[in-house]
């Protein structure tokens, strides 16, 4: 899941933000908890990550099924699985239902 220059601690921490919407643990409601205790700079760091992978179009089908242990119905709705984990985790979104992708 590597992206540019990114540092492993904000790979790390993107992957178990991600990592929360495994059905086999469904932890997803805690999302806000483990983001609460980031220092500013890091909290910042891990959402213009998320938000260039967004960009670049790297979290689609695949990643849909390594984070969440589920097939996404098609790439389109897996890419807005992400786009609403996102919203979720950084703009008072709505938590998203992963079988609803």
């Amino acid at each position: 899941m590597s992206s540019m220059n990114i540092s492993p601690e904000i790979e790390g921490r993107l992957k178990n933000l991600l990592a929360h919407f495994n059905v086999n643990v469904a932890m997803s409601h805690k999302v806000a908890k483990h983001l609460t205790p980031l220092p500013a700079s890091e909290k910042e760091a891990l959402r213009q990550e998320f938000k260039l992978r967004l960009k670049e179009n790297l979290l689609g089908a695949a990643e849909f099924r390594r984070f969440t242990a589920c097939s996404a119905r098609d790439e389109k709705t897996a890419r807005q699985f992400f786009r609403d984990v996102y919203a979720y985790a950084f703009e008072d979104g709505e938590e998203p239902d992963v079988a609803d992708y």
